[in-house]
C-alpha cells in the first residue's frame, strides 16, 4: 500500500481495535504450541499402538525411544502442514465453526505435515547421517493426529470462548432477526447484544442505523457483525457496510436460507459468487444406507444405555404414579401412524386445554402455540430433567429399530398437529421421522411451526448420509445447551 492510498484508508477508516480472544497472537502462540505437543502425543500413542498390532520387528515396544527419536520432525511437519494450508489465518477463527465440517481440513493439513515431516527426515538422513522415519509409523501418527487435533483444537477454543466471549451484534431489517437469534443462542461462546437496523433510519428495537456502525461497534464493543436480511439502497449504506468489515469480523446469512443446506456449494462465474444449491438426490440405494445406519446405530444406542434404561425406568416408577412409558399416537412415512415410546416425564393427569389464534400459530413459538409452559406444571420431580438431557427419548431407539421411525429426519408430530399447509411441507413424510434432525439442532420448541417446516422440507429435499452424520455429531452439544427444551 503505497503512502498515499495509506493516508487514504486512514481516512477513510477509523483505528482498528486491537484483536482479542479467538483472533489475538495469544491465541495463535496457543494454537501453534498445543498441535505441537499434541503430535509429540499422538506419535507416541501411534508407536505403542504399533508394537501390539504391528508384526514389523522395528515397531516393537522395547524400541519406543529409539523410534521417538526418529519422529523428531513428525511434529515440526505438522505444525509446517496447518501454517501452509491456512490453520492458524484469522479467517479460520470463527466461534460458530463446526469440529466436525473442520475435519477434512484436519485431514488434509496431517497428511501434508507427514510428508513434510518424512521429507525432512530423508534429508537429514542423506545428508547429516540422522536415522530415517518409518513411514508406517509416520502413517499411523497421522490418522491418529488428525482426530487429536481436532479434540484439542475444540477444547482450546470452547476454553478461550469461555474466558473472553464474542459478542455479536446482527444487522437486519427485523424479518430474520429473531430466526438468527435463535441459532445465535445456540452457540457457546456468543452474547448476542442486539440488532443494529438494516436502513438509515433506526426502529425502538434496534440499537441503532447501519450508518452510525462505527460508533455502535465502539459503544458496544462489538467483535462480530452477522447480516441478515439487508438492502444496499443507498452510496451511504454501502459505505457502512464495507466499514463494518474493516472494523469487525462479519458473515453473512445468504437469502433464500429456506433452500440452502449444509451441501451447497460455493463456486464462482467469472469473479461473480455463485452458490449452488445441492440437487435432490433420494434413491432406493440411499434409504437402504439410511436404514442400514439407523439399525446398526439403534441396536448399539439400546445395548449401551441399557443400565441408563433400567435406572430410569426405576426412578420414574418410584417417584410418580403411573406407566414408566409413554406411548401416543404419531404419523411416519407416508402418513402412517405408529405408537411412539418415551419414558413417562408428566403427571398421569388430563391435559390442560391450550387456547390460542390458529392464524397467529405459524408465526408463534411452539412452546407458545403447543402448550409447552402449560404442559410443564405436570412435570414429575425428575421429568424436567430427562427432557432437557434427552433421556426420555432413549427408548425411541426401539420404535428406529422396528423401522418406525429414523435417528435423524423430520420431528414427528402427533396427529392432529400434522397438518400440511403446502404441497412442499408435505415432503416431511417422505421419510421417517427421526429422534434428532434439524429441528433438534436449530432450536427445538423455541422454532415457529413455519420454521419447522422449511427445516423439514430442506432436510428431505437436501440429503445425504454425511448429513446426518454431522447432525447426529451437532445434537448433543444442542442438548447440553438446552435451548428449547421444554
Amino acid at each position: 500500500m503505497s503512502t498515499t492510498s495509506a493516508q487514504l484508508y486512514r481516512a477513510i477508516v477509523p483505528g482498528i481495535r486491537r484483536r482479542r480472544g479467538l483472533n489475538s497472537r495469544r491465541y495463535t502462540v496457543a494454537m501453534v504450541v498445543s498441535d505441537y505437543v499434541v503430535s509429540w502425543l499422538s506419535f507416541a500413542i501411534s508407536l505403542v499402538t504399533l508394537s501390539i498390532w504391528s508384526r514389523n520387528p522395528q515397531n516393537q515396544l522395547h524400541l519406543f525411544w529409539d523410534n521417538a527419536q526418529h519422529g523428531f520432525w513428525f511434529p515440526i511437519g505438522i505444525v509446517l502442514g496447518f501454517a501452509i494450508t491456512g490453520g492458524y489465518r484469522l479467517a479460520r477463527r470463527s466461534p460458530t465453526q463446526s469440529t466436525f465440517s473442520d475435519m477434512k481440513d484436519y485431514a488434509m493439513s496431517s497428511a501434508l505435515g507427514a510428508f513434510i515431516a518424512l521429507a525432512m527426515s530423508y534429508w537429514s538422513h542423506h545428508f547429516g547421517k540422522w536415522a530415517i522415519q518409518v513411514s508406517t509409523q509416520a502413517i499411523a501418527a497421522t490418522v491418529v493426529v488428525m482426530f487429536a487435533l481436532a479434540i484439542s483444537r475444540a477444547t482450546l477454543r470452547h476454553e478461550v470462548l469461555r474466558r473472553r466471549p464474542q459478542r455479536v451484534a446482527v444487522v437486519d431489517d427485523g424479518t430474520t432477526y429473531q430466526r438468527i437469534a435463535t441459532h445465535l443462542h445456540l452457540q457457546h461462546g456468543v452474547v448476542l447484544v442486539g440488532m443494529i437496523d438494516a436502513g438509515e433510519t433506526p426502529t425502538d428495537q434496534s440499537l441503532g442505523s447501519m450508518l452510525d456502525v462505527d460508533v455502535l461497534i465502539e459503544r458496544h464493543q462489538l467483535d462480530r457483525i452477522v447480516f441478515g436480511a439487508i438492502e444496499i439502497a443507498t452510496p451511504r449504506l454501502e459505505h457502512s457496510y464495507r466499514l463494518a468489515t474493516e472494523l469487525v469480523d462479519t458473515a453473512l446469512v445468504p437469502r433464500m436460507f429456506e433452500v440452502i443446506s449444509w451441501r451447497s456449494r460455493l463456486t464462482d462465474l467469472s469473479g461473480l459468487p455463485l452458490l449452488e444449491l445441492a440437487p435432490r438426490n433420494f434413491s432406493s440405494y440411499d434409504r437402504w444406507m439410511k436404514r442400514a445406519f439407523d439399525i446398526a446405530v439403534s441396536l448399539i444406542a439400546l445395548i449401551i444405555t441399557l443400565p441408563i434404561t433400567l435406572t430410569v425406568a426405576v426412578l420414574v416408577k418410584i417417584t410418580s404414579r403411573g406407566p414408566v412409558f409413554f406411548r401416543q399416537e404419531r404419523l411416519g412415512r407416508d402418513r402412517r401412524s405408529f405408537t411412539i415410546i418415551k419414558f413417562r416425564t408428566m403427571r398421569d393427569e388430563p391435559d390442560v386445554e391450550v387456547s390460542g389464534d390458529a392464524h397467529e400459530a405459524p408465526t408463534m413459538p411452539l412452546y407458545v402455540s403447543r402448550g409447552k409452559i402449560h404442559h410443564n406444571r405436570r412435570l414429575t420431580p425428575i421429568g424436567g430433567f430427562l427432557r432437557r438431557a434427552g433421556i426420555d427419548e432413549i427408548p425411541q431407539f426401539w420404535n428406529v429399530l422396528v423401522g418406525h421411525m429414523s435417528v435423524v429426519g423430520p420431528r414427528p408430530f402427533v396427529t392432529h398437529e400434522s397438518e400440511v399447509h403446502s404441497e412442499w411441507s408435505a415432503r416431511r413424510f417422505e421419510v421417517a421421522p427421526g429422534i434428532t434432525g434439524l429441528w433438534q439442532v436449530s432450536g427445538r420448541n423455541n422454532l415457529t411451526e413455519s420454521e419447522l417446516h422449511q427445516l423439514d422440507y430442506l432436510y428431505v429435499s437436501a440429503w445425504s448420509m454425511w448429513w446426518d452424520i454431522k447432525i447426529c455429531f451437532d445434537t448433543p452439544r444442542a442438548m447440553l445447551r438446552g435451548l428449547g427444551a421444554y
